[in-house]
């Protein structure tokens, strides 16, 4: 084991290597690269790596060790570790720091780890690793970023290297972004809850790519669903979509169950979490554990009804928390299938590092810059072709 800071050393021992046979074989994009990757040599490149350490990750981050990058892996998100990949990793040579359940301190203190290392190349997921190598030495010469948040995070700092924003590009923002995500919260909210959404009202609140696909899905699935969002075409859009616009307020006020995709830090804060229904179950699928106060909420008197659950009163009501604020889909450690629905997402991040490695950033100008629209056609022929060879 190197100097990572993982959980229950152990828990290796739950990850089968049939299993990950399986998903290199649902997720054939993905495996395409990571075929390619593996016999190239990186040695030499150092990658820092901030991100969801979910069992998606395994093939992509395996192929780069195998080319003999070197390699260190924070979790971006308090809970949303799979433990067992994370231990897995760390016995394969990959420093990585992050388990399920962090407290905010062990969040910062991996950070730091990670920023130690040496990184000549980043990916990053919610801005957070580039601005916290912003004034490391000797410079980094480009980097990833895959998120709403991070894009939103970084536009407030001045970065001294290339950003390469593929979070807003049609494969990840018009199809995982506005289809997948939707399709991953509402299985895993029935297995949390063990609750339908017949009949049940529903407040999404933020109508961007990743709440449209829950608002849809929430709709097929039987619920009355509302949109509350700042930009007016947003809500008239979700009204053409059967949904009915609402303000923040009249939302809270009439839904059962209330969930945010904003991409943006303290959406609900006390005066909003304070008019909820009394019951009402709140989650986040966005980016950040931070578009909900939950740490105004964790100093209310709480407690746990179930996994994934905490009942929190308020003065003059009480709300359900699911999966301590973070994001629902991927914090809950329920297992929901759909591995294959990240295969492009992966293979996007894959043959963007290799790109860097290649030397792609040489000559871009510091700053975000748009993700290389060639590496994404690439990638999408070969998705077109492995459907007509299985179609």
């Amino acid at each position: 084991m190197n100097s990572s800071r993982v959980k229950d050393p152990g828990r290796s021992a739950r990850i089968d290597d049939s299993e990950i046979a399986w998903l290199r074989y649902v997720t054939p994009i993905t495996e395409h690269y990571c075929r390619e990757i593996s016999q190239r040599d990186y040695r030499g490149k150092r990658l820092a790596c901030w991100m969801h350490v979910s069992t998606n990750c395994l093939p992509m981050l395996l192929a780069l060790a195998d080319s003999g990058a070197e390699i260190a892996l924070g979790a971006c998100n308090v809970d949303s570790t799979k433990d067992a990949v994370a231990v897995y990793l760390a016995e394969r040579g990959i420093a990585v720091y992050g388990w399920q359940g962090m407290t905010r301190a062990d969040y910062d203190s991996n950070m730091q780890l990670v920023r130690a290392f040496d990184a000549d190349y980043l990916c990053d997921m919610g801005g957070e690793l580039s601005v916290a190598y912003r004034d490391r030495g000797p410079s980094v010469q480009g980097a990833l970023e895959a998120t709403t948040s991070g894009l939103n995070l970084l536009r407030d700092h001045e970065i001294p290297f290339p950003v390469f924003d593929w979070n807003s590009i049609p494969l990840k923002d018009g199809l995982e972004n506005r289809f997948h995500v939707g399709s991953e919260v509402w299985p895993v909210f029935g297995q949390v809850t063990w609750m339908s959404l017949f009949r049940r009202s529903v407040l999404v609140v933020g109508y961007g790519p990743v709440g449209t696909g829950i608002a849809e899905r929430a709709r097929d699935l039987g619920a009355i669903v509302y949109v509350t969002d700042l930009d007016a075409v947003r809500l008239i859009t979700a009204q053409h979509h059967g949904c009915i616009p609402v303000s923040l307020e009249e939302g809270l006020a009439r839904c059962q169950i209330v969930v945010t995709a904003t991409g943006v830090e303290g959406v609900l804060g006390e005066e909003q979490l304070s008019q909820v229904k009394p019951g009402t179950i709140l989650f986040n699928a966005g980016h950040s554990n931070r578009e909900i106060d939950i740490d105004w909420l964790y100093r209310q008197p709480h407690q746990r009804m179930k996994a994934h659950v905490e009942r929190f009163d308020l003065d003059q009501t009480h709300l359900l928390l699911l999966a301590k604020g973070s994001l629902l889909n991927l914090a809950s450690e329920t297992d929901v299938g759909g591995a294959d629905l990240f295969d492009l997402y992966t293979a996007v991040m894959l043959r963007g590092i290799s790109w860097l490695f290649e030397g792609g950033a040489e000559g871009a100008p510091p700053g975000l810059q748009p993700y290389p629209p060639e590496l994404e056609q690439e990638i999408a022929r070969l998705a077109v072709k492995q459907h007509k060879r299985t179609s």
